[in-house]
């Protein structure tokens, strides 16, 4: 299948199948009868297919051998034979390659950055080479995978963007020895898909720096890590206007039930706003491909999901739990109905969701202003508010006298689901004393222990002006880095022994793979840890409950160790608990 002959590329990275069919994996259709999983996924719609290649796999155990050269070969073969389009990921590693990790092969590892230029610019087109010798060679190539913080550490690493642009260059060329573009397409994978701002500042940088012209710009899109579906639609559009480049999702993905050790937990699941559910799963699909088929110009070209054959074992964690579309008994799920999606079946005009209204906490006594309008998303990725009216008869003159938990539904104009707000009327909101010193860093960082291992870690104070002035403000602690960093704050705190307590704190920021954010309490005995998963559209309040202590002190803080990102935290509070 040609790249002229396909109108929109439905595909999956199914990098993982070869390794899963040798330890046994078995699908099935929907009547439970086992299908190959070509015939599968090409009778439900898939017409492209992407692999990753490792440099020589054999070096790392973990990954036993997969993703090699004749591993790819073998699978760009039934690629072909089923007539779909072939994408292929060049790492540039033994083994995974991320934002937060970018590992140069070992048989690289002592080269000059001159050599490395050129046995990238080599092993490009000698791969390619012995693709095309096959029969087989690729109709897009991506140099490299999700390259946001660079490629092949730490020569390419950023902020220096000379350098990486040089290993790009290099990885452009070799792809350009083999075929022009009317052949082969060249791609550029970074990750954030849903964040113009970081995408903007890459390609704004590495064009400054010389980076050669390419094809494609492909981007990955998790709604749990990468912004709301509307950030997409708007990043889309924007790119494609700044850089007159066709954009694909190369990867997107949503689990079809929660985790609290693999993907997608309760926090991640509300910052993605759909449910973690098999319908919740396929909605996300719609969404995405509805997002990018509905670009201007037809400049949106298509959508991957990562590893969606995957089988959920007993006792394991990780990406197969819950991420792929096959349940536990290797039965396909709806999601891979999404797609049969043609261009044609754009479904604009039609609204996916509607945003619940956060709860509503007052005092007894205290009428509570529920919302005028509502937000609700249409499969375009376009938000608009809603007018809301709430049935407010059924409860009577006065209700908010009694104390109570109160569901209120309501209805929107043209929006058919129901809709209800949740309002918690309380004799009296509970007032305690915050045992932390300065959480509201009014003398700077004095009273906390920071801790970095980057000079270019950037630790910066923002006052809100919340109340009117004379009132202070309320100040945020941002924390960013343009390139992989640690950072960690914490404050020292007397305690009484054997009581209980509860730390919080609000967050808001940006997430990806491998971002790694703690809110922590810890004694020499022991510790409690949640993860965070920030939003960037609005602050999330953590807590950790029933820490105790048999010792004097306690350390309590946040620790990140992440690629890019950013990341704003906010009024800390250690307060005892009381029963």
């Amino acid at each position: 299948m040609s790249n002229q002959q396909t109108d929109f590329y439905k595909g999956m990275d199914i990098s993982f199948l070869p390794e899963l069919l040798k330890e046994g994996m078995q699908i099935k259709d929907f009547d439970d009868t086992i299908i190959e999983p070509f015939a599968l996924v090409g009778k439900y719609g898939v017409n492209a297919i992407r692999l990753r290649i490792w440099n020589n796999p054999e070096h790392v155990p973990e990954s036993k051998g997969y993703c090699s050269l004749a591993h790819t070969i073998e699978m760009a073969k039934k690629i072909k034979a089923h007539g779909m389009s072939f994408l292929l990921d060049f790492h540039y590693s033994d083994y995974w390659a991320d934002p937060a990790k970018q590992n140069k092969p070992k048989a690289w590892a002592n080269l000059s950055f001159e050599e490395l230029e050129e046995v990238v610019y080599t092993y490009t087109r000698d791969t390619l080479l012995s693709l095309q010798a096959e029969g087989v060679l690729p109709d897009q190539v991506q140099i490299g995978n999700e390259i946001r913080s660079g490629l092949l550490f730490p020569d390419g690493e950023l902020p220096d963007y000379a350098s990486m642009v040089r290993l790009v260059n290099s990885g452009i060329r070799g792809a350009r020895a083999v075929a022009d573009s009317n052949v082969l397409k060249v791609m550029l994978h970074l990750d954030q898909g849903g964040r113009y701002f970081y995408i903007s500042e890459w390609f704004t940088k590495a064009i400054a720096s010389g980076l050669m012209d390419f094809d494609l710009i492909g981007l990955s899109y998790y709604p749990f890590w990468h912004g709301n579906f509307t950030d997409l639609r708007e990043t889309l559009l924007r790119l494609t206007r700044e850089y007159n480049k066709p954009i694909m999702i190369v990867e997107t993905a949503h689990a079809w039930r929660r985790s609290k050790n693999g993907f997608i937990d309760e926090a991640q699941e509300r910052i993605a706003g759909v449910p973690a559910s098999k319908e919740g799963q396929k909605k996300v699909l719609d969404l995405v491909m509805n997002i990018v088929a509905s670009l201007p110009e037809n400049r949106g070209l298509g959508v991957y999901y990562w590893e969606p054959l995957c089988l959920p074992r007993p006792g394991q964690s990780g990406w197969s739990e819950n991420m792929g579309l096959l349940d536990e008994g290797g039965k396909v799920m709806e999601g891979i109905r999404s797609f049969q999606f043609t261009r044609q079946q754009k479904r604009y005009g039609e609204y996916a969701k509607v945003y619940e209204p956060v709860p509503i906490t007052v005092e007894i006594g205290t009428a509570p202003e529920l919302p005028k309008v509502l937000s609700v998303l249409f499969y375009d990725g376009r938000i608009e508010k809603k007018r809301v009216s709430w049935q407010m008869e059924t409860l009577g003159n006065g209700w908010y006298l009694q104390p109570g938990v109160y569901e209120i539904e309501g209805k929107s104009e043209d929006i058919e689901e129901n809709i209800t707000i949740t309002v918690h009327i309380l004799q009296r909101l509970p007032e305690t004393e915050n045992l932390l010193r300065d959480t509201n860093w009014e003398e700077g960082l004095t009273q906390w222990t920071i801790e970095s291992a980057d000079e270019q870690v950037m630790v910066q104070l923002y006052p809100e002006f919340i109340e009117p002035f004379p009132a202070p403000p309320q100040n945020t602690l941002r924390v960013e880095a343009p390139k992989n960093f640690t950072f960690q704050i914490s404050q020292l705190v007397t305690i009484t022994q054997g009581c209980n307590y509860t730390l919080e704190a609000e967050f808001m920021g940006t997430d990806t793979t491998n971002v790694e954010i703690r809110l922590f309490a810890r004694t020499e005995e022991a510790e409690k840890e949640i993860m965070i998963h920030p939003s960037e559209h609005e602050w999330t309040l953590y807590e950790i409950k029933d820490i105790v202590s048999r010792q004097k002190y306690l350390t309590i803080g946040v620790s990140i160790t992440a690629p890019p990102i950013y990341c704003m935290l906010r009024k800390f509070k250690l307060t005892k608990q009381y029963t």
